[in-house]
């Protein structure tokens, strides 16, 4: 009998202790009378179940049903989901027996200085309440303080946060493990602790997942980073030239006031002398006055005339190549556009090596400079796209200058071919652009069917077919000239 009553205490003990524990992790400092006395008669119900059955399960599977009534009961009185609900009473389960166990440590100091011959039969009994009693005071004097008695902030205020779920449920899984090896590390058996293994590789398969859910998520937020700091990075370039272009126009218009305020002087001079007589050096001052005012302007403009800034493909070598070709173009007042509308990595990775890549920008913008200072179109404009197009990687070049010329575009990458030898156009740049092409197994395609401003369109398109094809309206000019017979596809 004194027995049962033992067993009784202690199991009453942890599981009040649990209950309490609970509610002061989620920083419940009074909980309701009602939910007290449910709570009392249900903890009181589980404790006189579990010592009835005792003989009908395995103490681990037993202990196992309990905590599960336990997880459904507080998730109940808690309104909280099922989920959070175990995490938070795994690690109230652990609270528990780690002061019960501290209790007991310091029951067992205490009890070594009494005379255990004159101890009558009840002494084991006072024993389980004295350690009760020591470590319901500890779990209080524990949840009091400052860092815990608003409760566990990472738990009760996770918002469906998994971060910390997976570490919480190992740690309190492992200590509970422990605990009820050691408290049964004499009556255990061999089904016993299969079952408790059992359990602890479910728990430990649960972390798992949630951990492989975790590395997708942080990888996820990894790249998103990224994106914001590459996002930042150009509104701090976007903002710095901004900041230069507003410092130029600052200096150029107080360099321009004073000389325009001199002009203006002039003027009013010349208006007063005019008033009084008219001579012949009155049209000569006034065609002098005309000549420095469109000097100046000229010179306002020249100075306070800016390149917009081209698009960075992240490559310090490509970027170098693009911003020298639009330093080249804005010195034949032609505008450079530059749309980046793929990975310009993947294409330098899988195709083209970054060479090689630097040199054929510099080559296909270079001739199409030369064809535009070669055509009367006021529309003066070349158009680099990094594209993918019928699900293929491509570079494209666009411009508004002269089309090729028949014989020019049969010998093209042949032999040096270039309509204007004279003015740096040396036809050495497309033998090169085909040796690239063909080393990439690419396809070279020239469309002068645009249907926009530009006059033609020069695509490397990296499909692995290492065609030459032609879209144009001259196809019955360009096949007469095609004595070599070469290969080339023409559509019309």
């Amino acid at each position: 009998m004194i027995s049962i009553i033992n067993i009784f205490v202690k199991t009453f003990a942890i599981n009040l202790l649990t209950f309490y524990s609970y509610f002061r992790i989620l920083g419940v400092q009074k909980i309701n009378t009602n939910k007290k006395i449910i709570a009392l008669i249900l903890i009181l119900g589980i404790t006189l179940i579990d010592i009835l059955t005792n003989n009908l399960f395995y103490d681990i599977t037993q202990l196992l049903i309990t905590y599960l009534v336990f997880v459904i009961m507080l998730g109940i009185l808690s309104s909280n989901k099922f989920g959070i609900s175990a995490i938070i009473t795994i690690t109230s389960i652990s609270i528990s027996y780690t002061f019960v166990y501290i209790s007991a440590i310091l029951v067992a100091i205490l009890s070594s200085f009494v005379n255990r011959s004159s101890i009558n039969p009840i002494y084991t009994v006072l024993v389980s309440c004295i350690y009760f009693i020591i470590s319901f005071a500890l779990i209080s004097l524990f949840f009091k303080l400052k860092r815990f008695k608003n409760g566990f902030s990472f738990i009760k205020n996770r918002s469906d946060n998994e971060y910390l779920d997976a570490f919480v449920l190992i740690i309190n899984a492992l200590i509970i493990f422990v605990f009820l090896i050691l408290e049964n590390i004499h009556s255990l058996s061999f089904k016993d602790i299969a079952i408790g293994l059992f359990v602890l590789v479910i728990i430990l398969f649960i972390v798992l997942q949630r951990s492989i859910i975790l590395y997708q998520k942080h990888k996820l937020q990894t790249k998103t980073l990224k994106d914001y700091e590459q996002e930042i990075a150009e509104t701090r370039q976007k903002l710095s030239t901004a900041l230069q272009e507003k410092q130029k126009l600052v200096k150029s218009n107080h360099e321009f006031y004073h000389r325009q305020e001199a002009l203006n002087k002039k003027l009013n001079d010349l208006i007063n002398k005019q008033k009084l007589s008219l001579n012949s050096e009155f049209g000569k001052d006034l065609t002098y006055i005309s000549d420095r005012l469109n000097t100046l302007s000229n010179e306002y403009i020249e100075k306070t005339k800016m390149l917009p800034r081209l698009d960075k493909t992240n490559i310090q070598e490509i970027d170098d190549m693009l911003s020298y070709m639009q330093s080249e173009c804005n010195k034949n007042n032609i505008e450079l556009i530059l749309k980046i509308e793929c990975d310009i990595n993947h294409i330098i990775e899988n195709y083209i090596t970054k060479s090689q890549l630097e040199t054929l920008l510099g080559d296909l913008i270079r001739n199409a400079i030369i064809a535009i200072n070669h055509c009367n179109n006021e529309f003066k404009s070349i158009m680099a796209v990094f594209g993918i197009k019928e699900d293929t990687y491509e570079i494209c070049i666009l411009d508004s200058g002269i089309p090729f010329e028949a014989t020019t575009l049969v010998n093209l990458g042949l032999q040096p071919a270039s309509t204007h030898l004279d003015e740096g156009g040396t036809g050495i740049g497309f033998i090169t652009t085909f040796e690239t092409i063909n080393s990439c197994n690419a396809s070279f395609i020239i469309n002068e069917i645009t249907n926009s401003n530009y006059t033609k369109s020069l695509e490397i398109r990296f499909d692995n077919k290492n065609e030459y094809v032609i879209i144009s309206k001259r196809i019955k000019e360009i096949n007469e000239v095609n004595n070599s017979n070469r290969e080339i596809i023409l559509r019309g």
